[in-house]
């Protein structure tokens, strides 16, 4: 997909269903590192996008490294926000299974979703120049699928938000 927000409708699908077990934040920084690669080439006027970062293997590296240090990043920004909003509540945490979670399912969402409508994809890369998911007439389908689950995560989120009790303090 050229922009990755698209890819955050899932997540929020996804944070919706497992709220206490998954990282939205991690899955949003490893779809926005998934797409850093492509953003060179278009930069460049490269006619292939979607390299090595868009592989199973360039998918789980990523995975990895945003499951580690993309985690370390979002816990140090978020004390920041912190600091400077004079709006501390309550710790913000990310546990290991989260970031993981987050990011390996980020990734993977982003490597199917963008292999079904990338004609220069080669999710198995270098073991296969294959791309046994395109289908580049799904590409709107696709669009569709990441709005609305991104609608239904949102509702879902909100319903769930309005159903907690009061806390005093």
């Amino acid at each position: 997909m050229p922009f990755t927000p698209f890819h955050f409708g899932p997540g929020l699908l996804i944070k919706a269903a497992l709220p206490n077990h998954f990282s939205l934040s991690t899955f949003a920084l490893a779809n926005v590192a998934m797409d850093v690669e492509p953003l060179y080439h278009l930069l460049r006027g490269d006619t292939q996008l979607h390299g090595a970062s868009h592989t199973v293997f360039g998918a789980v590296v990523i995975a990895a490294g945003e499951a580690v240090f993309g985690r370390i990043f979002i816990r140090r920004a978020w004390r920041g926000y912190e600091r400077l909003s004079s709006n501390a509540g309550s710790p913000f945490h990310i546990s290991q299974a989260q970031a993981w979670l987050g990011a390996l399912l980020g990734t993977f969402s982003h490597l199917l979703l963008d292999a079904l409508m990338h004609g220069d994809m080669h999710p198995y890369a270098p073991f296969s120049d294959s791309n046994p998911f395109l289908n580049i007439s799904w590409t709107e389908n696709v669009y569709l699928f990441c709005a609305l689950s991104g609608m239904l995560g949102m509702l879902l989120i909100f319903i769930r938000a309005a159903m907690q009790p009061e806390h005093s303090h």
